[in-house]
């Protein structure tokens, strides 16, 4: 097997950093790693801010340090382990992240937690349902109807309202509603406008699009698709419990499952990630995203705990 060591000057992304840090932290679990093993290790963290990042991520998750008030204190075993391991200083790379990020999501009129949906009715008559991990706050005065997306996906069915125009800001990006029913989500690749119902007019700082009914858009990297047919209804099979994935890339599939559940969730095969799978998961029981994935897929699932999993081929 190539060692982790003799493959550290190949081009990296953030996939590839997560699938190496957690290489990392499972070999220096191991009683028996070596010395050599701990040096080439501290390097490699010393290498990049974003290993150390990575990795603190990891071993904060490992040792339960999500702040959650159900979290167990480590065994005196496992403190060993985590200073054994060369750690100990790499996890202050991420300590005021998460604290920054709830400040921001408590301030919300409406949010929902990891796992969660909700639909609320604005002041306006308009309805809002919410994704996983979603928060909004609003904006409405006599002249306008004003909605700032702060995490997450939400779809809205707009109420009509001629002298007030309904608009959506997420970040850099202006949608604002020419009709009924659509949906503006956070992901990955970029925030994706989808169209239900009529049509949606986006506005990035350079360029504008009227999408209408049936079609999405993605502004990424500072710029805007061209709309394109989507299957909405599948896009937003979350509304209804589920999520659909055809033909998907399995890590993308990853990616998206971990905003449905705490914890991290890492694919540790470049083959296994890019592999196209196609399965339906019922997130109304989303404490069970790992158990359906082993059931429905040849994979294997090695949890370090509630919050950390690492997937390999079975």
């Amino acid at each position: 097997m190539e060692s982790i060591s003799s493959r550290e000057h190949c081009p990296e992304d953030d996939a590839d950093i997560d699938r190496r840090a957690a290489e990392w932290f499972a070999l220096l679990l191991d009683d028996g790693a070596t010395q050599t093993d701990r040096a080439n290790f501290r390097a490699w963290l010393e290498r990049s801010p974003a290993h150390a990042t990575a990795y603190a991520e990891l071993e904060r998750l490992w040792l339960g340090a999500s702040a959650l008030p159900e979290t167990a204190t480590p065994t005196s075993h496992m403190r060993r382990k985590f200073l054994k391991s060369g750690g100990a200083l790499a996890i202050l790379a991420t300590a005021g992240a998460a604290s920054t990020i709830y400040l921001r999501l408590a301030a919300a009129d409406y949010r929902t937690a990891v796992g969660e949906t909700a639909r609320f009715t604005l002041p306006d008559g308009s309805i809002a349902e919410l994704s996983t991990a979603s928060a909004i706050s609003l904006n409405f005065t006599s002249a306008q109807r004003q909605v700032i997306l702060q995490d997450g996906e939400v779809f809205f069915t707009v109420a009509a309202d001629p002298n007030r125009p309904f608009v959506v800001n997420c970040g850099e990006l202006k949608s604002t509603a020419l009709g009924t029913q659509f949906s503006v989500g956070m992901r990955e690749e970029g925030i994706v406008v989808s169209v239900a119902q009529h049509t949606v007019r986006v506005a990035s700082p350079r360029q504008e699009q009227d999408v209408e009914e049936g079609q999405s858009v993605l502004f990424a990297n500072d710029l805007l698709s061209t709309p394109t047919r989507t299957d909405v209804d599948t896009q937003l099979a979350w509304r209804d419990g589920k999520l659909v994935f055809i033909s998907t890339p399995f890590e993308e599939v990853v990616a998206t499952l971990s905003r449905w559940r705490r914890g991290k969730m890492i694919v540790m095969d470049r083959t296994l990630a890019r592999r196209p799978v196609s399965i339906i998961v019922d997130v109304r029981r989303a404490g069970r995203i790992l158990e359906n994935l082993e059931h429905g897929l040849p994979i294997r699932i090695a949890s370090y705990s509630p919050w950390l999993s690492l997937i390999y081929p079975q």
